[in-house]
């Protein structure tokens, strides 16, 4: 047998043998300690554990990370587990990760997560492009009245009736070697999750919704979702830039992608070098020597010794850029408020859709997406990106209330209190009605 194979099968009996002896518990006690599998630290291994879930069909993955001062997460360790594999890799160890790759670009293997943004984010920038076959456990739970962001052990107890350990949430991924408690409690996060998923499908298929949850998966391999941002765009995230006028705002394109440029470079976040004040404070008032750099607030001398000429650079540069090429600033708009108490109304009738429906109102629509709604129905204007960004104009939510709303808002439905039916209920708007 090859040793690769042998290894990984090593790493699988531990788990199988805990299985097939009936010792799954329904709460695992803090004293009772699964066994603990050996790490895979090879190419060989890998390229093993890549075969058996391919014979498998599915997955469930998460990874375990530490993003304190690194301009990018440091990933530490990699769980998998399939119906009959449980899997930590190593990744401190084993750099090159490209074995797994195809398998997580493969719309036919199913990846279940649960609240994966972050796990699909990290994947997305190693392997390029986004993750396919995308399963949340979190969205999944949302959608049958668990709330919107449920923690994975909280649904753990409340679907399978599993207690796992949380006391490892803290922990150094980096550091090896790794404890066994902190293997165990990468194992936990990932071993439950395929049957738990299981369950949640057979609800969201009895409730008739998994067409809606598919809406909301398929948003999370939207390549637009994960791809980086440019460098030359990176002033949009500084806080407060909308304030500044063109000629301020070409500096500032200028200081912010230089801020992105050396904090990549030195792997340290971008406000480690220099914060938004800083940033805002330069754009507005210009400096020219190293001197003057020195007397800015906020902006350590250390800083000033290290980037200094750069930074002036960098603000020459955005003092220099044509006319022509100034980004353009934000549209101010005079907002008046929306009519007296519509925004509560609409909030009402999500609610009540909610009650009915047996979910979180913010899972149907946020509170920007119904101000959005208000704004869109009661101005003359049409603004199709408004309209576009809006997700009650789109799908499930259109279908299920934002037609609604839209009529509600421009007058067109009345809604009540039925006493008898306890719920709240439109009805057609007559020309006869006052």
């Amino acid at each position: 047998m090859p040793l690769a194979i042998a290894r990984t099968r090593a790493s699988i009996e531990p788990w199988t043998r805990w299985l097939r002896a009936g010792r799954r518990p329904r709460y695992l006690h803090p004293a009772v300690t699964p066994p603990v599998s050996p790490l895979l630290t090879t190419h060989s291994e890998l390229v093993a554990l890549v075969k058996a879930i391919r014979a498998g069909g599915r997955l469930a993955l998460d990874t375990e990370f530490v993003w304190e001062r690194t301009y990018r997460p440091e990933l530490g360790v990699i769980q998998i587990a399939t119906d009959s594999t449980v899997a930590v890799i190593d990744t401190v160890a084993l750099k090159d990760l490209s074995p797994l790759f195809p398998m997580l670009q493969d719309p036919s293997i199913p990846v279940v997560l649960h609240g994966g943004g972050q796990d699909l984010e990290i994947l997305a920038v190693l392997m390029g492009t986004p993750m396919r076959g995308v399963v949340d456990t979190q969205v999944e739970a949302a959608f049958l009245g668990y709330g919107l962001q449920v923690g994975l052990s909280a649904l753990l107890e409340r679907v399978l009736k599993v207690r796992i350990r949380k006391d490892q949430t803290y922990t150094d991924w980096i550091r090896r070697p790794l404890k066994p408690e902190q293997v165990v409690y990468a194992e936990q996060d990932v071993v439950h999750l395929l049957a738990m998923h299981d369950q949640l499908r057979v609800e969201l298929q009895r409730r008739d919704r998994l067409a809606w949850v598919e809406e909301e998966l398929r948003d999370l391999e939207d390549p637009a979702r994960w791809a980086p941002e440019p460098d030359e765009e990176q002033y949009r995230n500084v806080k407060s830039w909308q304030r500044l006028d063109a000629r301020e705002l070409a500096v500032l394109r200028s200081i912010a992608a230089w801020r992105e440029r050396a904090a990549r470079r030195a792997n340290i976040r971008p406000n480690f070098i220099c914060n938004d004040v800083v940033l805002t404070t330069l754009a507005a008032r210009p400096v020219e020597t190293v001197d003057e750099l020195r007397g800015v607030r906020g902006l350590s001398p250390g800083t000033v010794d290290r980037h200094g000429k750069a930074l002036l650079a960098a603000i020459k540069e955005g003092i220099a850029c044509p006319r022509d090429q100034w980004p353009e600033p934000p549209v101010r708009q005079r907002r008046h408020a929306p009519p007296s108490g519509l925004i509560a109304l609409l909030r009402a009738s999500v609610q009540a859709v909610a009650d009915r429906e047996e979910i979180a109102p913010e899972v149907i629509a946020s509170s920007r997406d119904i101000e959005g709604l208000v704004e869109l129905s009661t101005t003359k204007s049409r603004n199709g990106d408004a309209e576009a960004e809006n997700r009650l104009l789109h799908g499930w939510r259109r279908r299920l209330t934002g037609e609604t709303l839209l009529q509600i808002a421009r007058g067109e439905l009345w809604i009540r209190y039925d006493p008898v039916r306890r719920e709240v209920v439109e009805e057609p708007r007559t020309p006869t009605d006052g």
